[in-house]
């Protein structure tokens, strides 16, 4: 079912150094960008806008397009093919760009990328699985539906404990900062016990574990996206020093964050194509 509704065709991680061009061209599948940092200028047929943080866009079949890049800009790419009629017309019908920042869209990009570089068993079809929810995600934010930001860790909007919810809240404002048990359990205004049970009951880990798991993907995201040096990272995540850092980032991702870094920035600007038929055309000029 899902071979007939979305074909992943390729994807890739790009780095725009400041001066390159994309030149306007076109082609005759979907294709999405995602800006992870970076300042420029897309155009979309006759139309110019800048580029920021955030923005998702989707270019449609057909529609010339082409970008500059004013700083490093960082990019998730990907191009797919709609085949059902119905999902395809709404896409069409779609706006060509969309405020992303707080959604799960660039770790699913992230995800489909993992899955096309190492072609494990069922790989396209766990691809075109991402890709369809991207797609709906895409559509449910210009319809007019809420959408709750999703957490890296654990989802808040799927914990129906109050007390666990307003917990991790208060860890998603203030990981950066000298953060203990007894600090959350006093800004909820509960025991430092009960707010253990409640942590252990509903995601079977102490409070201290999530905090550690999540000030960890957050690391994760600098160290793949950003040029600040591991020592800074491991400060703004809230580590003391950059030691203790690369220790549990070592247990948790079996290799040190700057092996980390290398393999992540090995992968940029290199094609990753999913459906094995498709030659990605290159229109960057330098």
């Amino acid at each position: 079912m899902l071979g007939s509704t979305i074909d992943v065709l390729w994807t890739a991680r790009y780095d725009y150094q400041p001066g390159w061009v994309l030149e306007p061209h076109q082609h005759s599948y979907f294709q999405m960008l995602y800006v992870l940092g970076g300042k420029g200028t897309f155009q979309l047929d006759n139309h110019r806008f800048p580029l920021r943080t955030g923005l998702l866009l989707l270019i449609k079949p057909e529609v010339v397009h082409g970008a500059s890049a004013a700083s490093l800009t960082k990019t998730l790419d990907i191009k797919f093919h709609v085949r059902n009629p119905m999902l395809r017309k709404a896409l069409l019908k779609a706006p060509s760009y969309a405020n992303m920042r707080e959604s799960p869209i660039p770790e699913m990009l992230e995800r489909i990328r993992f899955e096309g570089e190492h072609k494990n068993s069922l790989y396209r079809d766990v691809c075109r699985a991402l890709m369809a929810e991207i797609v709906l995600l895409y559509l449910r934010h210009h319809s007019g539906v809420e959408e709750r930001p999703a957490a890296p860790v654990e989802p808040q909007d799927q914990v129906q404990d109050p007390l666990l919810r307003k917990s991790l809240d208060y860890i998603r404002h203030n990981y950066a900062g000298s953060v203990g048990v007894a600090d959350i359990a006093k800004a909820l205004g509960c025991c430092d016990r009960s707010l253990r049970l409640h942590f252990r009951s509903t995601l079977g880990v102490r409070p201290l574990e999530y905090l550690q798991r999540y000030r960890l993907a957050r690391a994760k995201e600098l160290i793949e996206y950003s040029d600040y040096s591991l020592k800074e990272i491991a400060v703004r995540v809230g580590f003391k020093n950059v030691q203790h850092f690369t220790r549990l980032f070592a247990a948790s991702e079996g290799k040190s964050p700057g092996a980390w870094r290398q393999q992540y920035r090995e992968g940029i600007r290199k094609d990753v194509c999913i459906n094995p038929r498709f030659e990605n055309a290159n229109w960057t000029r330098q």
